[in-house]
C-alpha cells in the first residue's frame, strides 16, 4: 500500500497537477492522523482493559480475605458468648453462694478468656501500594476504607487493651492467686482448661474477683455487640464486592 502511495504521489509531481497533488497530500495526513488517533484509542483500550483486571484481581484478592475475616468474626462471637455464659454463671453462684459444684472447673477455666480475630488485611494493603482509585466504584471505595482503616483499627486497639492492660496486669495475676490449673485424663489439645478455685468458700467472700467478673462481662457485652455489628458489615460488604465483581465482569 504505501508503495502505491509513492507511485501515485511521483505521478502527480510528473504531471505537474498541483491541485490534485495538494488533495493527495492532504489525504495523506488525514490517513496518517487517523492512523495515529486509532493507534492511541486501542493504546487506550488496551490499558484500560488492564486496570480493570488489575481492579478484578484486587476486589477478589479482598473478597477472599473478607470471607476468612467473616469465618473468625462468627468463630470469636460463638467463643465470647460461651465464655460470658460461664461468667454469668460463675457471679450467680458467688452472688447466691451456692455450693461447689464441679461442673464450674470448666468455667473457672475459661472465664478470663478473650478471642482473638484475625484480620486479613493483607490485599487492601496492596490495593493501598497500588493505588486506592484502582476501585473505579466510588462508593465501594469509600466503604473498603470505612472498615479497614477505621473498624478493623478500632478492634486491634480494643484486643490489645484486653490482652497488655486488662489481661496481664489484672485478671492473670487474680487467677493464678486463687485458682490451679488442670488437665482431665481425656482432655485434648485446644479444649477448654479446666481450673479449682484453692479455696471456694474464701472466693464467695472475694469482693475484688466478684466485681472483676463484673467488669469481665460488661467487656463481653460490648465485645459481643461490636462483633454483632462487625459482622453484618463485613457481610454488606462482602455482597457489595459480589455485586461489583459481576458488573466489572459483564455477567
Amino acid at each position: 500500500m504505501f508503495r502505491f502511495f509513492r507511485q501515485l504521489r511521483h505521478k502527480l509531481r510528473a504531471e505537474k497537477n498541483i491541485h490534485r497533488y495538494l488533495l493527495y497530500a492532504l489525504g495523506e495526513i488525514v490517513l496518517v492522523v487517523l492512523g495515529i488517533l486509532i493507534a492511541i484509542q486501542i493504546d487506550g483500550m488496551n490499558e484500560a482493559r488492564k486496570l480493570k483486571q488489575v481492579e478484578i484481581d484486587s476486589l477478589s484478592e479482598i473478597l477472599t480475605g473478607l470471607e476468612d475475616t467473616l469465618d473468625e468474626v462468627e468463630l470469636a462471637l460463638e467463643q465470647d458468648r460461651r465464655y460470658r455464659d460461664c461468667n454469668y454463671k460463675i457471679l450467680d453462684y458467688m452472688d447466691n453462694r451456692k455450693p461447689y459444684d464441679k461442673s464450674l472447673d470448666t468455667c473457672f477455666g475459661v472465664y478470663y478468656w478473650s478471642p482473638t480475630v484475625q484480620l486479613t488485611t493483607s490485599a487492601y494493603e496492596q490495593l493501598k501500594l497500588r493505588g486506592l482509585e484502582i476501585i473505579s466504584n466510588e462508593s465501594l471505595r469509600k466503604d473498603l476504607t470505612e472498615l479497614f482503616d477505621t473498624r478493623f483499627d478500632v478492634l486491634k486497639s480494643e484486643v490489645e487493651l484486653w490482652d497488655s492492660q486488662l489481661l496481664l496486669s489484672t485478671l492473670y495475676p487474680l487467677h493464678t492467686n486463687h485458682f490451679r490449673k488442670y488437665f482431665p485424663a481425656e482432655w485434648q489439645i485446644y479444649e477448654d482448661e479446666f481450673a479449682k478455685p484453692v479455696d471456694y468458700e474464701g472466693l464467695l467472700d472475694n469482693q475484688q474477683f466478684k466485681n472483676v467478673l463484673a467488669e469481665i462481662i460488661s467487656l463481653r457485652n460490648w465485645s459481643v455487640k461490636t462483633n454483632e455489628v462487625l459482622e453484618n458489615e463485613i457481610q454488606v460488604l462482602i455482597g457489595k464486592i459480589k455485586a461489583e465483581l459481576k458488573h466489572l465482569k459483564g455477567e
